[in-house]
């Protein structure tokens, strides 16, 4: 999106879950609770990594942490830009959720 456009207002925002509906402990035995940690550990390191690429490209994101997921959204970067950013580190789109928004700055009578 162009950064001059004075007609709407991009809004980006990447969700990160922490884990899959089917990634969730079900057999709690501690070998399985074992897999589960390491399975958390490497989800949640791969998140802060995405995250620390997003904050060198840009430093204007409101960063909310929720119980089952972290959200990063930011109207003032073009996710064009946050998309080659992470790619380029090798992330693949099925790592997050990506929504973008577009509202219109004003109206017309």
């Amino acid at each position: 999106m162009d950064p001059n456009n004075e007609i709407c207002v991009q809004r980006s925002r990447f969700t990160f879950h922490y884990c899959e509906k089917n990634e969730r402990l079900q057999d709690v035995q501690p070998a399985n609770l074992r897999h589960y940690a390491e399975f958390m550990h490497t989800r949640l390191n791969r998140i802060a990594d995405m995250m620390d690429i997003l904050l060198k490209v840009h430093d204007d994101w409101a960063i909310t942490g929720r119980k089952d997921h972290l959200l990063m959204e930011t109207e003032s970067f073009d996710f064009n830009d946050s998309l080659k950013a992470l790619e380029e580190e090798g992330y693949q789109d099925d790592e997050f959720i990506l929504k973008v928004e577009y509202a219109r700055k004003w109206s017309m009578l």
